[in-house]
């Protein structure tokens, strides 16, 4: 008489789970993407800081130019920090998930 399936997501030593796909090459094209993505970002700030610093005239119609500058400071510093906090927010919370898993489980992933 067959044994009962377990619960999804529950193995045991005699019936491990197959693998049904190999998602590096996704996970290696999504990278690929992110650091071009967050490439271009950082291009553009400077790109805006260059133009704001060497053309005097600059300003920001509703601000004069020390208001403006100020405000771009502000600006750049939101604009790194999402960049920053996109790769560093998956990691914390992989972490956080990973500390509940049994010695076994971490082995897996680990080379």
């Amino acid at each position: 008489m067959p044994k009962h399936e377990l619960l999804p997501g529950v193995t045991t030593a005699e019936c491990p789970p197959r693998v049904t796909c190999d998602a590096h090459a996704a996970i290696r094209k999504a990278r690929r993407g992110a650091i071009v993505r967050d490439a271009l970002q950082v291009v553009l700030i400077a790109a805006v800081d260059y133009l704001f610093v060497h053309w005097p005239e600059s300003r920001l119609p509703f601000l004069d130019r020390m208001q403006s500058l100020t405000f771009l400071r502000c600006i750049n510093a939101v604009v790194i920090t999402d960049v920053w906090l996109a790769r560093a927010l998956p990691k914390w919370s992989a972490r956080r998930i990973a500390a509940t898993w049994s010695r076994r489980e971490r082995a897996r992933f680990r080379p």
